[in-house]
Formats: C-alpha cells, structure tokens, sequence
C-alpha cells in the first residue's frame, strides 16, 4: 500500500530551498508514495518541473503565517504518513496547525541556513526562534541538516538533540540536469573567457563583493566577461550602484532568473560563489557535478569537502576581494577533477519513515 506524503511550502520560487524540495519530489518512486504538493501560493518558476502525478493543492494565500486553519484542514483531510516542509515560518506554521491533533504521521523538517551565521548576524528575531525551537523540539520528528557542522549547529543554537537530527546532502536532479544540456547552444561568445555566479540578488550572496573583484580582474585581463543568473531579492539597487559605478557594462551582464542555468554552467569556464552565508548551495554541486571548476567563499566550513584546493577549484575568505579576484585569475592552472558529493538515495531515505515507529 502506497504512504501518502505531503510536502507543505510557501512557493516554488528559484531558491535553493525551492529547488531542494523539488528534486526530493521527483526522485522518489511514484509507485510507493502518493505525493500531496500543498502550497501557500501557486506560483514560482520551479513549478514546471514537478511531475504530473502529484497533486498540487492551492491555497491562495498571500502570507505563509495565514494559511495556518488551512494546512490543519488539509492534514485531517489527507491523513499523511509522512509530512515535509523547509524554511523557518513554514516550519512555525505547520507545528502550530498540527497542535491537539492525534499524531499519526512523520514529520521532516529541513533547516535552510547556518543557525550559527544568523546568530552572528542578529538577524532572526528572538520571538521567531522561540517559535522555530518549539518547532524543532515538539514537531519535528526528524531535522535534516545540510552538512555535518550544520548538525552540530542545530544542536547548539536550538537546543536539539543530535539523535534527532540526520545529515542529507541535498540531491542532485541528475536526470533533469543531463536533459536540460541536450541539443542547447552556447550562450556565450567563445572569443571571451565567460564566469558564471548564480543566485537571488541578495546580501547574502555578495554580489557586491564579485562585482569589486572582477573589476580588478578585467584591470589585468580585459577578456574576462562575468553573467550573473539570479532574480531581484532586495539588493538589486544596490548591486546596479555598483556595477553602474566600476563602469562594468561591457564586461558584466545580469541575465536575470533562468528556467535552464545548465547551459549557462555547462559552457562556461568557471562557477564563482561570492556568498556570506549558505546552507549546501546547489549550484556549486550541479558545476561539480558538469566538471566544472569552482572558485567559492569559505561561507560553510563544509566547503572543503566540495573542493579540492587547487585541484578542481579555490577556497577563498568571505568578503575577500584581492583574493577572489586572484583564484578568479588563477583558475586555468587548476586540473579541473571532477567531485560530486552524492546525497542517500532518496527514496531509500524516506522509506525509513514508518508509522509503526512512532
């Protein structure tokens, strides 16, 4: 018999969240989950991808935080064994909404950021952790941590117990990849040496710093073209300043949120990562995964797992321009190995979630 599984989110906006989630949905067998899409809002760009055998349930709400009678409506209208969600007020929702209910079902709740960076930043609010920790200690009955260190940081920061929190490497769409990068054309023109950084322009992701670095990287090699894929998210002001400011124009293009990155990644020459903070970013792995080398920041001290110092890419200190703008530089002496970290199977994972275990 079929579990029936619901995966609860805001949006399938072009986040990594977002894109995690969906890679989790078509990855798992059809023919032993029935699979319930219950989202806030129906919108956003990953939509296209989620396979026509599952159920999207619309709520049409504006903010995640309103939804809260409607996601208990819809959990005592499916009666899920399994129940997913990612992303803070997601995670509140769902344990306030599941509150006096007879528990019959597993939840999994993936946590998306660095608790530690955050807590350095001061920049989630001390109600919202209350909230988040109740979540985390009184709902979930599994954590998905991204990394190893972001486990331990799970542990610290919300007062979590190791034994309830599992580290799952986020999946690649292998599949999905490898047909996006058939019969595609070069995008870009093959007389340049064309880098790639993806990303919601954001301050997280240090658009800004990648800006003032490449501006030194032109200043040496004026062959250097920089494309950045990534959607407005609050900083796009700030980062056209710039761009407008370092006269930039000819050697910098801003493509906006792209539904095919890979034929992007696939012919460049090189995957830069500027961010200040990340979970286990998907972009650096889906380059890993094209051969592609990759110069990134030190955000997560899992990085060095991902990349092989001046093997197949460079390790660079956060908000560093003189040393992103030299690994930029450097990147043609790497020799380019390919390295994937390769996540459980997925199925597999899921399948350890039965309702006799609660």
């Amino acid at each position: 018999m079929k579990k029936k599984i619901i995966f609860f989110m805001s949006n399938l906006g072009g986040g990594g969240a977002e894109r995690v989630t969906v890679n989790i949905i078509r990855q798992l067998d059809k023919e032993k989950y029935d699979i319930v899409l219950l989202m806030v809002k129906r919108e956003g760009t990953f939509l296209a991808d989620i396979p026509s055998y599952v159920k999207i349930e619309n709520m049409n709400i504006d903010k995640t935080i309103l939804s809260l009678f409607k996601v208990r409506k819809y959990i005592k209208l499916y009666q899920p064994d399994i129940i997913y969600t990612t992303m803070m007020m997601n995670s509140i929702v769902l344990s306030l909404a599941i509150m006096h209910l007879k528990k019959s079902f597993f939840i999994v709740i993936r946590n998306p950021t660095s608790p530690k960076i955050l807590e350095e930043e001061g920049t989630l609010p001390l109600y919202k952790k209350l909230l988040l920790v109740y979540a985390y200690r009184h709902c979930a009955d599994i954590i998905l941590a991204q990394t190893p260190e972001m486990k331990d940081e799970i542990e610290k920061y919300y007062s979590v117990s190791k034994q309830k929190i599992e580290v799952f490497f986020n999946p690649l769409d292998r599949e999905g990849i490898d047909s996006k990068i058939k019969n595609i054309k070069n995008p870009f023109s093959e007389d340049t040496i064309n880098i790639v950084s993806a990303g919601r322009l954001t301050y997280a992701k240090a658009f800004d710093t990648l800006l003032y670095a490449f501006k030194k990287v032109i200043t040496e090699n004026k062959n250097y073209r920089l494309h950045i894929l990534g959607e407005d998210d609050g900083e796009s002001k700030k980062i056209f300043e710039i761009f407008k400011k370092l006269h930039l124009e000819e050697y910098v293009t801003f493509h906006g949120f792209q539904s095919n990155p890979y034929q992007f990644f696939y012919f460049s020459d090189l995957y830069v990562l500027s961010s200040r903070r990340e979970g286990l970013p998907n972009a650096v792995l889906e380059n890993l995964y094209l051969g592609k080398p990759v110069v990134a920041t030190n955000c997560i001290s899992f990085m060095n797992q991902l990349i092989d110092e001046n093997n197949n890419g460079y390790i660079v200190e956060v908000d560093n321009i003189l040393m992103l703008s030299q690994a930029i530089l450097n990147f043609k002496l790497l020799p380019n190995n390919k390295k994937v970290i390769r996540s459980k199977s997925v199925t597999t994972f899921f399948d350890t979630f039965e309702k006799s275990s609660l």
